[in-house]
C-alpha cells in the first residue's frame, strides 16, 4: 500500500513538472504563424492510405506555366534625313606651261676625235692647188700629183675635192668676182674626168664638179 502511494505521488509530480515545462515553452517560445498546418492536397492525403494498401502514390507532375509570348518592340519611324546641298569644289590651279627653252634636250654623246691625218708626202702639190685654173705652172705640179700611183689615195682625193675651197677668198660667201675661177675649174674637171687614173680620182672629180656647179648657181641666182 505504501509503495503504491509512493508511485502515484511520483507520477503526479512528473505530470506537474511536464505541465510546467510545457507552459514555459509556450510563454517564451510562442508558435510561429508559419507553423500553421497547411491543407493537405488530395494526393498527399491519399498517399498514406495507398501506401497502406501496398500501392505507391503517384508522383505529382509539376505545374508548368504557359510560355509568355514575346512581342516585338514597336518600330519607331525615323524621318528621312534632309538632302545635303552639294558644296562646289574649288577648281584646281592651272598648270604652269613650261617654255620650250626650259626643257633641256638630252645631251648628245661626245664625238670621238678624228685621228690626225698623216703628214703630206707632196706638200708642193698642196700649195699649187690654190692657183689651179689660172696658173699653168702650178696646174702642172697639181696634175702630176693626182696621177702619181705612189701618192696615197686619200691625199690624191683631197687634192681633187678641195678645188671648191682652195683659191677662193671666202668659199661660204661666193661673189661675182669668183665666177671666172669657178668656170675655169669646171672646164678642167670636164677634161680630166674621162682620163681618171682610178675610182678614187673619178669619184673625187664628180664630187668637186657638183660643188662648183652649186657655187655658180648661187652667184647667178638659179
Amino acid at each position: 500500500m505504501g509503495a503504491t502511494k509512493t508511485w502515484g505521488l511520483t507520477l503526479a509530480a512528473g505530470g506537474l513538472a511536464a505541465a510546467l515545462v510545457a507552459g514555459a515553452v509556450m510563454i517564451f517560445y510562442p508558435p510561429s504563424p508559419a507553423s500553421t498546418p497547411r491543407k493537405t492536397a488530395p494526393a498527399e492525403r491519399t498517399a498514406p492510405v495507398k501506401a497502406h494498401r501496398g500501392q505507391e502514390p503517384p508522383v505529382a507532375e509539376p505545374t508548368m506555366e504557359p510560355p509568355r509570348e514575346e512581342r516585338p518592340a514597336p518600330e519607331v519611324a525615323v524621318a528621312p534625313a534632309a538632302p545635303v546641298a552639294d558644296v562646289p569644289q574649288p577648281a584646281p590651279p592651272p598648270k604652269a606651261d613650261v617654255p620650250p627653252a626650259a626643257k633641256q634636250p638630252p645631251a648628245a654623246p661626245p664625238k670621238k676625235p678624228r685621228a690626225p691625218k698623216p703628214p703630206l708626202q707632196n706638200p708642193e702639190a698642196r700649195e699649187a692647188l690654190s692657183q689651179v685654173g689660172f696658173n699653168l705652172a702650178a696646174e702642172a705640179v697639181w696634175r702630176g700629183a693626182i696621177n702619181d700611183p705612189a701618192l696615197p689615195a686619200e691625199e690624191r682625193k683631197d687634192l681633187i675635192e678641195d678645188l671648191n675651197e682652195d683659191g677662193f677668198a671666202d668659199p661660204k660667201n661666193i661673189t661675182p668676182d669668183d665666177l671666172p675661177l669657178i668656170l675655169s675649174r669646171l672646164e678642167l674637171i670636164e677634161e680630166l674626168l674621162p682620163q681618171a687614173m682610178d675610182t678614187t680620182n673619178e669619184e673625187a672629180f664628180r664630187e668637186a664638179y657638183k660643188d662648183l656647179v652649186n657655187m655658180y648657181r648661187r652667184v647667178v641666182g638659179f
